[in-house]
C-alpha cells in the first residue's frame, strides 16, 4: 500500500499489516529508534481529525499511536503521532 511505501521511506519496518477494520490498527510499524507505533491509515476526502485520532488511540492500547491521513487527489499525506507535532510527508 501506498501507506506502507511512504513508512518505508522513512525506515520504518512493517511488523504487521492487520488491515482488520475499526477493532484494531491498520498497520504495526517500527520506527529507526525501536518505538513500536500502532498506525491507522485514512483517505480522506474530508478531513475528520478529532474522529480519527480518537480511533487512532483507541486502537493503539499500550503503544504508540500514529494516523496518516492522505490528502485526496495528492501525494502529500497529514501524519499525527503520540508526542509529537503535526507533520505533513511527500510521497517519493
Amino acid at each position: 500500500s501506498s501507506a506502507k511505501k511512504l513508512l518505508a521511506e522513512r525506515y520504518f519496518e512493517i511488523l504487521a499489516d492487520t488491515a482488520a477494520g475499526l477493532a484494531t490498527d491498520d498497520l504495526v510499524a517500527q520506527s529507526p529508534d525501536g518505538c513500536i507505533w500502532s498506525v491507522e491509515v485514512k483517505n480522506c476526502k474530508n478531513l475528520q481529525l478529532a474522529q480519527f485520532v480518537a480511533q487512532a488511540k483507541r486502537n493503539a492500547g499500550k503503544k504508540r499511536w500514529m494516523l496518516l491521513c492522505k490528502i485526496d487527489q495528492s501525494c502529500t499525506w497529514l501524519v499525527l503521532r503520540k508526542g509529537a507535532r503535526p507533520t505533513v510527508w511527500h510521497e517519493k
